[in-house]
């Protein structure tokens, strides 16, 4: 939802907006680079992000200009994305990151799509798919799967947006309850993940809208929980101990972005130290929560590491 900021605000807010890590510069300045981020990658590791963008864009030309600095600056392989409102914009808008190209999922809920961003000099994609079309009850924006390799593996990564909302009640008697359309969700996606790739490396990342910390009784991510020697939310940590900075959805302090690993990738994760932390972008943005919550968006990324041996 856009939000109605009266002309003066507009004003006041769109001089405020800087990117930096300790320098402020202006989001329309030419010269800005990516040294000023504190990146998250390394050039020796797989690094993958997920990020909702909240109704890309929030607030053009603003949204577009910060995004322009901020993917590359991550310094990740992939950023999986979610809530692209725009097409075309997002489209016009990775056009003009040097390095990056995209793949966004054909199918949406009507309103916003999901997409992958990545790093074309060292990601090789060998194809992509939308899965679950025509599935809007389980998945009313369909995910994005793509297959790619890096460094001579192959991986495949899969962004997805679950229903959002609920009552954080599993109401078994309604199959249109929020919670059991993530539950059955999660369900036919692991059907998919052995049906297809039972000895690949997989990663599933995306706003899940729920928290894989919660008791059995209201937790919608069984499927996968209860496999531990098949799968591993990576961001578990995060969640289990929970708190203002790394909630991805600070507004909730809740934790609902989540990256899920299978257990080809469990020795390149403890390789890498088990390194997943939430990145709070808006320490990256002058004028802090309030700007980034008005031009980027209301989650935080969420961002793993992965580190193969020869």
């Amino acid at each position: 939802m856009r939000s109605r900021i009266s002309g003066i605000s507009l004003l006041i807010l769109i001089t405020s907006i800087v990117l930096s890590c300790g320098t402020n510069v202006k989001i329309t300045n030419p010269e800005i680079t990516d040294s000023l981020l504190c990146a998250f990658g390394t050039d020796s590791t797989f690094d993958v992000i997920t990020w909702n963008i909240q109704s890309y864009p929030k607030h053009d030309p603003e949204t577009s200009n910060l995004l322009k600095v901020l993917i590359p600056g991550l310094k990740a392989e992939c950023i999986a994305i979610q809530e692209v409102g725009n097409v075309s914009a997002f489209h016009a808008m990775m056009s003009q990151i040097t390095g990056w190209s995209y793949a966004m999922a054909a199918y949406g809920d009507g309103y916003t799509r999901t997409a992958i961003a990545y790093k074309t000099s060292t990601v090789q994609v060998d194809s992509t798919a939308t899965i679950f079309t025509g599935m809007s009850n389980p998945f009313p924006r369909p995910p994005l799967l793509m297959k790619l390799r890096w460094n001579e593996q192959e991986i495949i990564l899969i962004s997805l947006h679950l229903k959002a909302y609920g009552d954080n009640y599993i109401n078994e008697s309604n199959p249109n309850d929020e919670e059991v359309r993530r539950r059955y969700a999660c369900q036919l996606l692991d059907q998919y993940i052995s049906d297809n790739f039972g000895d690949s490396k997989v990663i599933v990342v995306g706003d899940w809208n729920d928290q894989i910390q919660e008791p059995a009784s209201t937790n919608v991510f069984l499927s996968f929980l209860n496999k531990t020697e098949e799968y591993r939310f990576a961001d578990m940590s995060i969640a289990v101990n929970l708190n203002s900075n790394n909630a991805s959805y600070p507004r909730s302090s809740s934790h609902i972005d989540h990256i899920l690993i299978t257990n080809e990738l469990f020795d390149a994760f403890h390789n890498a130290g088990y390194y997943v932390r939430t990145i709070k972008m808006e320490e990256h943005i002058a004028g802090g929560w309030n700007n980034y919550y008005n031009y980027l968006s209301d989650h935080r990324p969420v961002a793993a590491r992965f580190l193969f041996s020869d």
